[in-house]
């Protein structure tokens, strides 16, 4: 069960989290509400991508493992949060598919390396910080495969810049400088979130005006570019899509959650 787009936004105002609703490929009756979101106290957000387990083991074992986190009585920075998170999936991904490293020797090649990213945004003192792990197969010098987390990226500098999780073929594309996506590159929420990265790049988040409605406006673009153009991309149809879910961690006060429907994302940009 692997899609989903996720989009993590360091703006001038707060970061932003949004996360869509699809469970490729599941089998099982799903949850009436799709969260791959999860809070993990009053200043964090965590979120899942990737296979979610067979009758979502995996899904439900993200969301306990995040309220265990949020009662906790020792507050954690968000990479000690990220780690912790990433530790326990890892551990139930193993209990589960029963992987364990004795066995690593014997083990095929998987039909997937990744398994899942795990992100969680919030506040190192008043820094905003987004920090990834992959949860993955990886091959060792002698051909055997096992089950390891590594860190994939961290965000920082004072707060800029917009990174996708996922299916982000066509979210990348949309802030590159490609000839790709022209009539939406010159929109103003596009032009926003790639200026943003340059400036995340330059060391220089300071100059940056990339706003949290901008950030907001950028991802639902992008779903809506990567259910109209995934296919071009390698993306599976379906693979993203259904009501999203978008979470605003301002520098002060408390985390802010909107929903949109796919109705209104599909109106908002052809209207534009």
């Amino acid at each position: 069960m692997l899609g989903s787009l996720i989009g993590i936004f360091l703006t001038s105002a707060g970061i932003v989290i949004g996360a869509d609703a699809v469970l490729l490929g599941s089998t099982v009756s799903p949850p009436a509400q799709i969260d791959k979101t999860c809070r993990l106290g009053s200043r964090s957000v965590g979120t899942l991508q990737g296979w979610y387990g067979e009758h979502l083991y995996l899904y439900q074992r993200f969301h306990g493992v995040c309220r265990e986190l949020a009662r906790s009585s020792k507050p954690l920075s968000p990479e000690a949060q990220a780690d912790r998170l990433a530790q326990k999936l890892e551990q139930a991904y193993r209990e589960h598919t029963g992987i364990q490293p004795s066995k690593a020797a014997n083990l095929p090649p998987p039909s997937s390396e990744h398994v899942a990213y795990v992100a969680v945004a919030g506040y190192e003192r008043e820094t905003p910080v987004v920090t990834v792990r992959e949860i993955r197969w990886r091959e060792n010098d002698r051909g055997n495969w096992r089950v390891t987390t590594e860190r994939v990226s961290r965000l920082s500098a004072h707060g800029c810049g917009a990174r996708f999780i996922g299916e982000d073929a066509v979210a990348n594309v949309l802030l590159d400088k490609s000839a790709h996506f022209q009539e939406e590159k010159r929109r103003s929420e596009v032009k926003a979130g790639s200026l943003a990265n340059q400036l995340y790049k330059d060391d220089n988040c300071l100059a940056s005006t990339f706003s949290i409605e901008q950030a907001k406006s950028l991802y639902k673009i992008a779903v809506r570019l990567t259910i109209d153009r995934g296919e071009q991309f390698a993306i599976q149809n379906g693979a993203v899509g259904g009501r999203l879910r978008l979470l605003t961690i301002p520098p002060v006060g408390s985390i802010k959650q909107e929903l949109i429907d796919p109705e209104q994302y599909v109106t908002d940009l052809l209207a534009s």
